[in-house]
């Protein structure tokens, strides 16, 4: 198996591993590895980050399992000898060639017919699995994507914020804070809804879609640009909250909705650190 790279070995992980073992020592060791660290190598570091991204996907690693099971059949056929074997076989393929065809063959030959048994299962087709093996791990800029659930936002790896990101953190935010805003002054009656009277029935859920309009913004705002972007999302909370009424409370209910989504974050990194 000299040509062939073990992505177990090099994550030292079993090939029974799960993907949260593999998850946590490819950060361990993608740490330990990083080039800016002492000691760190961005070989080993690009090996980490290949072999995480082969057995991070269930295809990629059934494929990776197969060649590991081909290069060590191989090994072993190559100590094997098989003259022997070649000789007999020659002389039993002459011997039949002289005696022609058997009854079995003639048989086969005049009842032939094909058989279609049923796939048990379809493959992905070649050309779409061809193009995403191809295609490689996603990236954004210099930094590689990881496959975060939307449920797990602690597994998300955001590009460090820039100006341009929180520029536009700073403008959607805005824009959700002050359309969430205006349909609380039209549900309290703070403000005339004019042909929209019939919103007037969200006013006692408004302590909610505040709190979820709080919740999406530090989401997407982390998701993008990290915990900086979220920082922004609650100065556009404080500024929006600062004009409205006293009566139509929305930074309260939208600082709990990025609270909530910190301790979300907070609570999977814990989980994850006592995995490993």
């Amino acid at each position: 198996m000299a040509d062939q790279v073990n992505y177990y070995q090099v994550l030292g992980v079993s090939r029974a591993a799960s993907r949260e073992e593999i998850r946590a020592s490819y950060r361990r060791l993608a740490k330990e590895k990083h080039p800016d660290n002492t000691g760190g190598s961005a070989d080993e570091f690009r090996l980490i980050q290949e072999a995480n991204t082969v057995l991070s996907d269930a295809n990629r690693r059934r494929q990776h399992d197969e060649a590991l099971d081909l290069a060590y059949a191989a090994d072993q056929l190559a100590d094997l000898d098989f003259s022997s074997l070649e000789d007999e076989l020659a002389a039993k393929r002459q011997e039949k060639e002289s005696s022609g065809p058997s009854l079995g063959e003639r048989l086969r030959n005049r009842f032939k017919r094909e058989d279609s048994p049923e796939e048990e299962y379809r493959e992905e087709p070649r050309g779409r699995r061809n193009r995403r093996d191809r295609e490689g791990p996603r990236t954004r800029g210099r930094y590689e994507l990881r496959e975060g659930k939307w449920y797990e936002p602690h597994d998300f790896e955001p590009e460090p914020i820039t100006f341009q990101s929180g520029a536009l953190t700073l403008l959607w935010s805005f824009v959700a804070f002050i359309v969430v805003s205006q349909i609380g002054l039209w549900a309290t009656g703070a403000a005339d809804p004019g042909l929209l009277s019939g919103i007037q029935i969200l006013a006692p859920f408004m302590f909610i879609l505040y709190t979820l309009t709080g919740l999406a913004a530090a989401y997407f705002a982390f998701r993008a640009a990290g915990y900086w972007a979220v920082a922004l999302v609650f100065l556009s909370a404080l500024v929006v909250g600062g004009q409205m009424p006293e009566d139509s409370l929305l930074l309260q209910p939208a600082t709990v909705g990025i609270g909530l989504l910190l301790l979300v974050i907070y609570l999977g990194n814990r989980r994850d650190q006592n995995r490993r």
